[in-house]
Parts: structure tokens; sequence; C-alpha cells
């Protein structure tokens, strides 16, 4: 029903959210991409593209139909790649998505032992934030993400790559240990909406949303985060990995007495995968570089990084 090419059509759609983006993307003519995915969805009976959102997004329908498409379209991949390989012309790339609270310290540390440890094999690298690498991975426009877990979906596997304890920075509270209590009446430092630390800065230290007005700032980076509280009070969360290129003073870092709360780090791709014995390497150098010497944790409470 569906050629190959009318299937890479629609998967540009959905990477570039622009008709004349995914053509260029798939060096095409715009005109050409529509006439091809109007034959696709005549084939089809029914709209999978919705032309009148901005950005452009999938039909109710075509939320249903997607699954089977990508589906078809990893197939098609492995038909690719075999054939590649047997002409002896396989290039591997491996497209990973990761949020900013892992990548701003994972690809500074490991990025020269990926390229050492799995040959021949380029590498593209994007931040995104939680919702938006899930729909990547979905999209197939990345092969791998990294971010905190756990998330429940089916449709993809996910392997633990390790734990990060979060630490409580406020200069204005005394002492190593506090109580959770203590920061009831201080001012919390968020991360901007789609970032997972802040869900579970608003799980663990009970916010209200519904009193998110009154907070008056929303910072996009944890350093900028870090500044303000220092300059204005109140507090923020920080993984304990992220802690070196912080720069800040070890007395501010405050642990929860009796407590130890933790986000799980995960790394997710879609079951069917031409790319899974390179992304299983990818994964193993960050298990081995992080679970390595790791010190065993006590109360732990794993943070969820949804609502």
């Amino acid at each position: 029903m569906i050629s190959p090419v009318q299937l890479s059509y629609i998967f540009a759609l959905l990477k570039h959210k622009n008709f004349q983006r995914a053509a260029d993307a798939c060096h095409v003519t715009q005109p050409t991409l529509s006439m091809q995915l109007k034959k696709a969805e005549e084939a089809i009976g029914f709209k999978i593209i919705d032309r009148d959102t901005n950005p452009i997004s999938l039909t109710y329908l075509g939320q249903q139909l997607i699954p089977v498409l990508s589906s078809i379209q990893s197939a098609y991949d492995e038909l690719d790649v075999k054939v590649q390989k047997l002409k002896g012309t396989y290039k591997a790339e491996i497209r990973i998505g990761i949020i900013p609270t892992i990548s701003n310290y994972l690809v500074p540390e490991l990025y020269a032992k990926w390229q050492d440890q799995i040959g021949d094999v380029h590498l593209d690298i994007s931040e995104l934030t939680s919702p938006n690498l899930l729909e990547a991975l979905k999209n197939k426009t990345i092969d791998l993400g990294i971010m905190a877990g756990p998330v429940e979906d089916l449709s993809l596997d996910q392997q633990i790559l390790y734990n990060e304890e979060i630490f409580i920075y406020a200069p204005t509270i005394k002492g190593k240990e506090i109580q959770i209590e203590e920061l009831e009446h201080e001012h919390p430092w968020l991360l901007s909406e789609g970032n997972c630390l802040r869900t579970q800065m608003i799980n663990f230290c009970k916010l209200d949303q519904k009193t998110q007005s009154e907070w008056n700032y929303e910072g996009g980076n944890l350093h900028l985060l870090t500044k303000m509280v220092e300059q204005e009070g109140g507090y923020t969360l920080i993984p304990s990995y992220y802690l070196p290129y912080l720069n800040l003073e070890q007395q501010h870092i405050k642990r929860i007495k009796h407590h130890t709360p933790i986000r799980q780090i995960v790394g997710l791709h879609l079951k069917r995968n031409t790319k899974k014995e390179d992304i299983v390497k990818i994964m193993r150098i960050i298990q081995r570089s992080k679970n390595v010497g790791q010190k065993e944790l006590t109360n732990v409470e794993l943070l969820p990084w949804d609502i």
C-alpha cells in the first residue's frame, strides 16, 4: 500500500515538522513530497498528517497507524543494512538523544571512549527534553535515548545504566544534612517545563503545582539555577555526577537526613532496531564507567520523572 519512498517521506515530516525542511532533507521538491504523501493517504483511505497544526503533526488515525509504519520501516532498514554489509559498504550512524542534565557531564566524559571502543561508527548526539526524547524514539529520529527512568512503554527496550544520588543545594540552610521539612518555607528554583529533574523536584519536595505562578523564575540549566539560588536564596536539586561541573561550595551541598533520593538513568531504544549491537556497546561503556567503584546507597527513594 505504501512504498518505501513514501514511508521515508512520512518519517521525514515527523522529524522536521515542516514540508519544506522535510523535502530538503529528502533531496526532493516540496510538491513531490506533498504528492507522494497524498498518494500514500489515498491508498490507506485516511489522512496521516494534520497540515493545519503548527508545527504539523499526526492525525488521530495517524497516531494509531504509526507503530505499524515504524515496524515496516524497520524491516526496510534491516534489508538495507544487510545489503550494505554484503556489499562491504555499511557504515553505522547512531543518533543519540540525551536529556540536558545528563548530557552536560556524560558526553564530555565518555565521547572519546565511545569513539575508541565502538569502531567505525558515526555518533550524532543531541540534547532533548524527556517528552521530546520519547517522541523522537517513536518517530525514529533518534536510535538511543538516555534519560531518567523508569519509562512505562512496552514498545521500547529499557536498560538501567546507573543510579545517581540527588543533593539539595541550599546555601542559607545550616548543616551538612537537613530534614525535608526545612525546605517548606524556602524558595524552589526549577528547571523549565519538559526537564525530568523539574518533576522529580516537584514530587520529592511535595510542591503544589497550583502555586507555580508564585515562582518568579524558571531556569533552563542547572548552572543558572545555582547562581539564582546564591543571589536570591532558596534551593534547587543537583544530581551528584553534575556537581564537579558547577564549582559549588561544598558546605552548601546538603543531604536529606535518613533518606537518599536517587534518579535512575536508563537507555531506551525501539525493540526492533538494526543498530542494536552498537547501541548495546554504547550502553555497556556507560555502565562500566558509572558503576565501577560506586558506593552502595542506603534508605534509597527512586524519584519518578513524571507526575
